[in-house]
């Protein structure tokens, strides 16, 4: 069914250099029924990604995008998030497989809650998930169960366009929207569950697809994460990944949001602009 131009969705994909992913991630989504719209931007790929991305050939992609240079998260997100004339708006990566249905679960809950933030897909491993572990942090929000967190990270989740544009902010490294200010404003965030709704994340090392263990890897082939923390192997990055799916589940969603309000205290705090300055003086190319 074709919805009204306002009622559509709106997705961000961005990308840089990953043909191999975007070779597999793109026919899934677009072989999903659901009626949504796609900008794609691409971020000065020299290894045939922008070629995939000018030969797409399907009604719902709206815009493609070609950057001169790699412009990184920040400056496509917000062409995006300005000009995105839909109601709902969520971001995709090019190395997450997303299951059918996802956008026609999310979308209607999302437009129909006021006090639902980013609800996305669970990208972690059907291994990391343990419901019995998770319950103490599954919220019911207008009769849909949510595990609920503190942030959603930027690879397969829906929101209203209007909420993201407030959160902006340019101090926040990737995607620019501040999902952890949201949650201590009392927006719930996190992952729809009955069934629980997972995504496959390509780049986690576990993945058969993971490219980072092939011998074609290189610097665009690490994690966005894996490359900011300093890991000495694929198999730390995994246990990483599986430590923090733990986590989520086992702290207590108020435990975690005392967290977020203690790290941004010390954020404000003169030692802390001047950590946040030095660190994101040593994120630069």
């Amino acid at each position: 069914m074709i919805l009204p131009a306002d009622k559509r969705v709106d997705l961000l994909l961005l990308t840089h250099n990953r043909r191999q992913y975007l070779e597999k991630m793109l026919p899934q989504l677009l072989s999903d029924p659901a009626d949504f719209r796609l900008h794609c931007w691409d971020n000065a790929s020299t290894d045939g990604t922008a070629d995939i991305i000018a030969d797409l050939d399907d009604d719902r992609v709206a815009r493609k995008h070609f950057h001169p240079e790699n412009a990184n998260q920040t400056e496509p997100s917000l062409w995006f998030l300005e000009s995105a004339p839909g109601d709902i708006v969520g971001k995709i990566d090019d190395d997450i497989l997303l299951p059918h249905g996802w956008i026609d679960r999310i979308a209607p809950m999302v437009r129909r809650n006021p006090t639902l933030g980013m609800i996305g897909c669970w990208i972690f491993m059907p291994q990391d998930w343990d419901e019995q572990l998770a319950a103490h942090n599954i919220v019911d929000a207008d009769g849909d169960k949510i595990f609920r967190v503190t942030a959603v990270a930027g690879q397969s989740f829906l929101a209203r366009r209007d909420l993201l544009r407030y959160y902006v902010s340019m101090e926040k490294p990737g995607f620019p929207v501040d999902g952890s200010a949201m949650s201590l404003d009392g927006y719930i965030s996190g992952q729809p569950t009955s069934p629980l709704l997972m995504a496959h994340n390509m780049d986690d090392p576990r993945s058969p697809h993971c490219l980072m263990a092939t011998e074609h890897a290189d610097g665009d082939q690490q994690a966005f994460t894996m490359r900011r923390q300093p890991f000495k192997s694929l198999e730390d990055y995994a246990r990483w990944i599986a430590a923090d799916a733990r986590r989520r589940q086992t702290i207590p969603i108020h435990e975690q949001l005392q967290n977020s309000r203690r790290r941004r205290r010390q954020e404000r705090s003169v030692v802390g602009r001047f950590r946040h300055k030095m660190s994101h003086l040593l994120r630069r190319p």
